[in-house]
């Protein structure tokens, strides 16, 4: 297999259609056809099922896909390091980041850092922060913007910590809250430690929960319908409607209790240079220090 093969896959992966795949890659849809074909024989297993809505990769196909980009990664490193050009940086970039921080900052992040590098192909995975961080260990995603104090001892940097805030379709009311709708989404257990712990020390009572949902962002969506209170970081706040009642939460002590983000990676990706160069995009894109490497709250 070569570097052409490698394209195919990844670009099979977003498209999931062989005729948009074969005008991707100047391709005469026949040819490409004979090429899966030659692949699944080569390997020896089924790669991909056919079906009315598209082409899908089996698990057979899903583990070369991620060779593939691992592959193609390497061939446009060889590249970019023979040319000795550091503003031609291309290839693939394979990045995470968790559900609250894709929804408040993603869109913009990937507008500006496409914008700057129009040659590196972006493959973005939106889970919670614990899930990611064993992508990373694993080797599946390159890296990972996470938010919390989830265990991490290689490479990390503060980008920003984001204040707790109550909203509310209703006015927030300590003595009638405990008795209001709550609205509960999916997220890692850092983040439902804060939530609680703050619930425990002003309620006797556990919260009223009536839905429960998928993120944070159909949260704020329900909320802003009318239904009932729920606790987000402070950059989903822009997602609320102006009517939507907000109040940042504080422990005992009186401090704000705050969410951090962290970006996050293997010491040995630093070596790639889409990774080099998004690191750098994402320092510029915070203010942070660009001799600032380590944050140690990550290390447990």
């Amino acid at each position: 297999m070569n570097n052409t093969d490698w394209k195919i896959l990844i670009y099979l992966k977003e498209e999931r259609s062989i005729n948009k795949v074969a005008k991707r890659l100047f391709m005469t849809q026949p040819s490409l056809t004979y090429r899966l074909g030659q692949m699944e024989k080569e390997i020896g297993v089924p790669l991909f099922i056919r079906t009315n809505k598209g082409v899908h990769f089996t698990d057979a196909g899903d583990r070369l896909y991620s060779f593939a980009e691992k592959e193609l990664q390497q061939y446009q490193d060889m590249k970019n390091y023979v040319i000795h050009d550091p503003n031609d940086v291309s290839g693939v970039l394979r990045i995470g980041a968790s559900q609250s921080f894709t929804q408040s900052h993603m869109p913009e992040i990937l507008k500006g850092f496409a914008d700057k590098y129009r040659d590196i192909d972006i493959s973005l995975t939106n889970d919670t922060s614990d899930h990611l961080v064993k992508l990373i260990k694993k080797e599946e995603i390159q890296l990972a913007i996470i938010r919390g104090t989830q265990e991490w001892y290689d490479y990390n940097i503060l980008l920003e910590r984001q204040p707790l805030y109550l909203i509310s379709a209703a006015p927030i009311d300590k003595e009638t809250l405990p008795q209001q709708p709550a609205i509960r989404y999916n997220s890692d257990p850092t983040l439902e430690e804060l939530r609680v712990r703050w619930w425990r020390q002003n309620f006797d009572k556990d919260p009223q929960f009536v839905l429960a949902v998928n993120d944070c962002l159909t949260t704020v969506e329900i909320v802003n319908a009318g239904l009932g209170h729920a606790i987000v970081t402070g950059d989903i706040l822009k997602k609320c409607k102006p009517e939507i009642y907000r109040q940042m939460i504080y422990d005992r002590s009186g401090n704000p209790i705050t969410r951090s983000s962290h970006l996050i990676c293997k010491s040995a990706m630093l070596g790639s240079s889409t990774v080099a160069a998004f690191i750098d995009f994402i320092k510029y894109f915070f203010h942070v220090d660009q001799n600032q490497e380590e944050d140690p709250e990550l290390r447990g």
